[in-house]
């Protein structure tokens, strides 16, 4: 067996600064191939070619095998890796990059029901593509697997939209909460319009820190009091005249409300 050298798999995401989404496919693409002489690699001469999916794992790479639909060890040497079906790449003539293919991350399960392919938390987990390629010429096997791709972390297209609307259930049909809500630019929650019908009926407005936590609120309540609720040490501020019937209130010297 002789050894190829291999490119790396090339990534290219939309938008580029944007990390991967668990919704959409991974386009991979791959520079032309050539025999360590130079010789381009291409046509009959090429036996299989594709990629193979890493992921991250403590002390090693952990590997995905189509075949058995599952996540283990990666092979240490070429021969062991062999056997293992890679995701194809299919020639695209006059492309810069002409070897292609797509990976799919939406759907896939592995033989227990888990997803093959999972949306990161705190950075993990982390997964990663080498390109196989095994070819022959004058009689000799070539075998070779590049080095790992970038880095792939992903998200899910809920966590990368400004404005989503939740449903406590996710069917409309039984739900008995939903809520309206509005991220900034570094998609933190800005504030949420909440409407309640499970203990009674509820409307909240409400304003969010840079940390999600609640900063203000107005609540309309089941029994049609309005409270409104500032943040701690803020004001409720009014900029116009105040039409009111009775006020309570509490003294500041404390002591029992008292009315006007």
């Amino acid at each position: 067996m002789f050894p190829l050298s291999i490119p790396v798999p090339q990534l290219p995401l939309d938008p580029p600064d944007a990390p991967p989404t668990i919704e959409r496919v991974v386009n991979v693409c791959l520079a032309p191939l050539a025999f360590a002489d130079g010789t381009a690699l291409a046509g009959d001469a090429i036996d299989r070619i594709g990629v193979h999916l890493y992921r991250a794992a403590a002390g090693a790479d952990e590997i995905w095998n189509d075949a058995e639909q599952r996540w283990g060890p990666a092979p240490l040497d070429l021969d062991a890796l062999a056997p293992l079906p890679p995701l194809p790449l299919v020639f695209k003539a006059g492309a810069a990059l002409p070897w292609q293919g797509i990976l799919v991350a939406a759907g896939a399960k592995d033989r227990n029901g888990a997803p093959k392919i999972a949306k990161a938390t705190g950075g993990n987990p982390r997964y990663r593509l080498r390109a196989f390629v095994e070819a022959h010429r004058d009689g000799g096997v070539y075998r070779g697997l590049s080095d790992p791709s970038a880095d792939l972390v992903f998200a899910s297209l809920a966590d990368t939209q400004r404005f989503a609307v939740s449903l406590d259930t996710g069917d409309a049909q039984t739900c008995e909460r939903a809520r309206l809500l509005l991220k900034d630019s570094a998609l933190a929650a800005a504030g949420f319009v909440e409407i309640r019908a499970n203990s009674g009926r509820e409307v909240e407005i409400a304003s969010c820190a840079p940390d999600g936590a609640v900063r203000a609120r107005i609540v309309l309540l089941d029994n049609g009091d309005i409270r409104l609720q500032p943040a701690p040490g803020r004001s409720i501020v009014l900029a116009g005249p105040l039409d009111a019937e009775i006020i309570r209130y509490q003294p500041q010297g404390g002591g029992p409300k008292q009315e006007l």
